[in-house]
């Protein structure tokens, strides 16, 4: 008995036996210990990702207010230095793209992928708050990227500028990349566009006292001649002074006048327009400023947006801006109309104008009375004279008289005596 009970002992703990079922235990836990090891990873790497956009969103921005930009691009996108505001804007979008591309570093961005949704997918997009400009958002379920609309621009002095980014991030844990390769990330950032095109006063520290010099007795000159021709500063623009005097229906044009009575040039940049469409071959057929016309479209469909025209309005100056229509059903045309002008005044800003005019559609034509036929009058009846009947009466050899029709019918006689 006791024989059997040892030799049970010994091969219930015997070394082999226990390393098979510590090997199957490992076999039944190991896919649960790395698919947590890679959800590890895959949260940081997420995180690292999404920090990564961020950053290049801040950087962008922040780069984007002061109005700086790479040389280089001019000459690669003009072909020699920037020479107009214009210019400088189209330069300003490659230089933020290329800062917002360096903060955003460490990621597995592809600049070969352009489309959204694919793995390592990367976009940035600058947009602004100027009239007609607007930013649509991502949409992840689409999938779709931030845009700017009509196209991008980096905004002016005193506007609101905007650095959107977009990233498809690659999961790589084994399972879930090939049921989700990717996670959509987007960041946004804005700012105000600093005055960059005005001089700026920088505080400066207190002179260094110096010694102070014992004064002599200097003679005190005379005849001075008094300078001339000093330069009076330049009054800093107002958006109040530059505005409609008017805004008005011509037949088939909208036409306004605009004064500015800024000291300093003003230049008309955008156009929006907005108008009634009477017909479906109504459209917008050209828009003139000052007499110079700077749009031939045939815009079929409201509204009309114009950006970057850079028409210049001189100080203390009226012109008139005009919009002429074509296909609309009638003259003079009617409906509501709507303008906004937008002007930059370099080194200072921009300003927005706004005028609207309407007028009800015209009453529909009266219809013409037709007269009918003209009515033939009948032959007139002639009275005829009363005959005098009697029992017994002689008959009467008084001739009756004829009724003419140069006068009144004659008297009739009177009826015979019998008592005479």
């Amino acid at each position: 008995m006791s024989s059997s009970t040892v030799s049970s002992s010994t091969f219930n703990s015997a070394p082999g036996r226990v390393r098979a079922q510590g090997l199957v235990e490992f076999a039944l836990i190991l896919p649960v210990l790395l698919l947590t090891i890679f959800m590890i990873i895959e949260l940081a790497r997420l995180l690292h990702a999404w920090l990564a956009v961020e950053n290049g969103a801040r950087f962008g921005v922040r780069y984007a207010v002061t109005g700086e930009f790479d040389s280089d691009y001019c000459t690669a996108l003009y072909g020699g230095p920037c020479t107009t505001i214009a210019m400088e804007d189209g330069a300003r979008i490659p230089s933020i793209k290329d800062v917002a591309n360096a903060g955003a570093v460490a990621i597995l961005k592809n600049s070969a992928v352009t489309t959204v949704g694919d793995p390592g997918y990367f976009k940035v997009e600058v947009c602004s708050s100027k009239i007609g400009v607007a930013l649509l958002p991502p949409d992840p379920d689409v999938p779709t990227a931030a845009t700017c609309v009509p196209v991008e621009d980096p905004g002016g002095p005193g506007d609101r500028v905007i650095v959107s980014i977009d990233f498809d991030h690659p999961l790589i844990t084994p399972m879930i990349s090939s049921l989700w390769p990717n996670l959509h990330l987007n960041s946004k950032r804005e700012g105000i566009v600093e005055q960059f095109r005005t001089a700026r006063v920088v505080g400066l520290p207190a002179t260094v006292a110096g010694p102070t010099s014992t004064p002599t007795n200097t003679p005190t000159p005379s005849n001075t001649p008094t300078p001339s021709n000093t330069p009076t500063p330049t009054a800093t623009p107002s958006c109040g002074d530059i505005f409609f005097q008017n805004l008005y229906i011509s037949g088939d044009d909208i036409r306004g006048n605009v004064k500015n009575n800024n000291d300093a040039t003003a230049y008309l940049v955008t156009t929006k327009f907005e108008w009634a469409e009477l017909s479906s071959s109504m459209r917008v057929n050209h828009m003139k400023y000052g007499g110079l016309r700077y749009y031939d479209g045939d815009d079929y469909s409201s509204s009309t947006i114009i950006n970057g025209t850079n028409l210049s309005h001189p100080t203390n100056t009226s012109k008139q801006w005009r919009a002429d229509f074509s296909g609309e059903p009638s003259e003079p045309i009617w409906g509501l109309y709507k303008l906004w002008l937008t002007y930059d005044f370099p080194g200072w800003g921009t300003c927005t104008i706004f005028r609207s005019v309407y007028a009800g559609a015209p009453p529909p034509p009266e219809p013409t009375n037709t007269p009918g036929p003209t009515r033939t009058p009948g032959p007139t009846n002639t009275p005829r004279p009363p005959t005098a009947t009697s029992s017994s009466p002689p008959t009467s050899t008084s001739p009756a008289p004829t009724a003419t029709s140069s006068g009144p019918p004659p008297t009739p006689p009177p009826p015979p005596c019998f008592d005479c």
